[in-house]
């Protein structure tokens, strides 16, 4: 826990230095950040991963491969919201307020979604 603890402030450190970055530079910057946080924690499980995501990062990343890929989530999370609409106005109509809940709140985290991959996109321009 003490290791956690003391490891905390150097990652908000990190942190903030990555997100001065962009695309490719930021993303590289935030595995090698989880990176840096795993072997402190030794956390070995992650490791592996992280050292894998890494390097297909350095040797594959884009910022034209980001877009699209943002673009493709936004397109999904769109049809997302879309559907839940529906769903939110069936509910209503039949008078299923646990329905509408939780419609409602899909629809929040989507719309919420929607906005995070959007200043995604900005960023990358």
């Amino acid at each position: 826990m003490a290791a956690l603890v003391a490891v905390a402030p150097a990652v908000a450190q990190t942190q903030a230095n990555c997100s001065a970055l962009k695309g490719c530079e930021q993303k590289i910057c935030e595995i090698e950040t989880q990176l840096t946080m795993a072997k402190q924690t030794g956390n070995t499980n992650q490791l592996t991963g992280l050292q894998m995501a890494l390097d297909n990062a350095r040797a594959s990343c884009s910022d034209t491969q980001l877009q699209q890929g943002l673009t493709t989530k936004l397109a999904l999370a769109n049809q997302d919201l879309v559907r839940y609409q529906a769903d939110l106005q069936q509910a209503e109509r039949d008078g299923k307020k646990d329905k509408v809940m939780k419609y409602r709140k899909k629809l929040e985290e989507t719309t919420s979604e929607i906005k995070r991959l959007k200043d995604q996109q900005d960023q990358l321009k």
